[in-house]
């Protein structure tokens, strides 16, 4: 198993899957795919859960049980193992770029599936302890942000 040849199966992936920022193409970025806490169907990120959504496909993603054969499948696990970064503010301003990568999956008005509210405009402080501790399937993130890095994306839900 070989990260090498996992990046270069993965080369198929990226018409719809972004690896070098958190902007969405069709399918989720997976930037920071292993350093997320949940998938998008709700489940624990781990080898498990991710190799069933490789094999079964989600939510518009296809199937690629009989695509690729196991040894592949753990190239391809091998190569997103090294995905795990958090975002960052590189390219815009840092409570943007927490929100796209941890709110926008569920609170985005643009997509056809979010079934989450729109925030736009809607925050309260109360809703604070729904990011503190979790909410709806969506992960705790004082479990995976910072204090600070908490403040910064409550700060730009204020202004969202």
């Amino acid at each position: 198993m070989t990260q090498q040849r996992g990046r270069e199966l993965f080369r198929s992936c990226q018409g719809c899957h972004n690896t070098a920022s958190d902007e969405r193409r069709m399918g989720p970025s997976l930037r920071s795919f292993f350093g997320k806490v949940t998938l998008r169907n709700g489940k624990h990120a781990d080898d498990e859960n991710v190799r069933e959504i490789i094999l079964e496909g989600f939510n518009g993603m296809p199937s690629f049980r009989y695509s690729l054969r196991t040894a592949e499948i753990d190239d391809l696990m091998a190569y997103l193992h090294t995905l795990t970064g958090k975002p960052t503010g590189a390219e815009v301003p840092p409570g943007v770029a927490y929100f796209k990568a941890y709110c926008l999956r569920c609170h985005n008005p643009d997509s056809r599936t979010s079934t989450a509210p729109d925030l736009r405009g809607h925050y309260k402080p109360e809703n604070a302890a729904l990011i503190e501790d979790g909410h709806a399937g969506a992960p705790a993130l004082k479990d995976w942000l910072k204090d600070t890095e908490r403040r910064i994306l409550f700060e730009y839900l204020k202004t969202y």
